[in-house]
């Protein structure tokens, strides 16, 4: 019988790490197949309004206050070459018309920078106090140099610069470790000075600069976006805690 108790607490440990191995969210743009222009549930365009002469990231308080971009994508494939659509547009991407692997992308003009916004409601019955995120990001056109620029010219910010918005709903926090400016993956795990609440929503932005020297810009899209809650350390402890003792119990019966 204890042979069978010992057994019966495995199992149980086994399902709950399974259970713990499934994504929370995760999101590979594909849904959006090669001609759709709706972005899947909880993304949307925002721009931030300004010129593009500046090298530095936007601060907390910028971000705070974007404004609401187009609510339908643009449809863009590398075989057309750089484009541009006006501020706050996101494009549905690929690198053909039938490339069935899409991405969602930007390329800013006539305006400070462009903002792709995932709103993500916490039902995950506990406040969140932590979050691990992972994406793609890559290079789907280089820029276009404007006349009188010296060719040697940089994009000042290239890439994205990843923000998230605290539990208080006020504070937008930069995390660099999730800022990518050439093509590959970022991962990083970042904590909440203030928990989301169960059944409250997260907000997650990546900020695509518009460069001075160039328009269009140099076109970047993510993909392959994951994210899942980090459990506190106490939680696997316990859950440990428990299986030994019902070990322990069943030895002494």
């Amino acid at each position: 019988m204890k042979t069978n108790y010992i057994i019966s607490a495995v199992i149980i440990l086994a399902g709950l790490s399974s259970a713990a191995a499934a994504d929370f969210y995760s999101q590979n743009f594909d849904s959006m197949g090669t001609t759709g222009t709706t972005a899947p549930v909880g993304w949307s365009a925002w721009y931030l309004a300004g010129d593009s002469v500046s090298s530095t990231i936007p601060t907390s308080s910028e971000m705070g206050f974007p404004t609401a971009g187009s609510t339908t994508l643009q449809v863009w494939n590398q075989t057309e070459g750089a484009a541009t659509w006006g501020a706050g547009i996101a494009a549905n991407e690929g690198s053909s018309p039938t490339d069935l692997n899409r991405l969602l992308g930007t390329s800013p003009t006539g305006d400070m920078g462009d903002i792709l916004q995932l709103s993500l409601n916490n039902s995950s019955g506990a406040p969140i106090t932590a979050v691990q995120l992972t994406y793609d990001m890559k290079t789907m056109a280089a820029g276009v140099l404007k006349a009188g620029f010296d060719p040697g010219a940089l994009d000042e910010l290239p890439g994205y610069s990843f923000y998230f918005l605290d539990g208080d709903g006020s504070t937008w926090t930069h995390v660099s470790s999730l800022d990518l400016s050439s093509d590959g993956t970022a991962s990083a795990t970042f904590n909440y000075s203030t928990p989301i609440a169960n059944g409250g929503t997260m907000k997650f932005r990546w900020y695509d600069d518009n460069a001075y020297a160039y328009s269009p810009d140099t076109m970047y899209a993510i993909d392959n976006v994951i994210i899942n809650p980090v459990p506190e350390p106490t939680t696997l402890s316990l859950l440990a805690i428990g299986a030994l003792a019902l070990i322990s119990r069943r030895r002494k019966a």
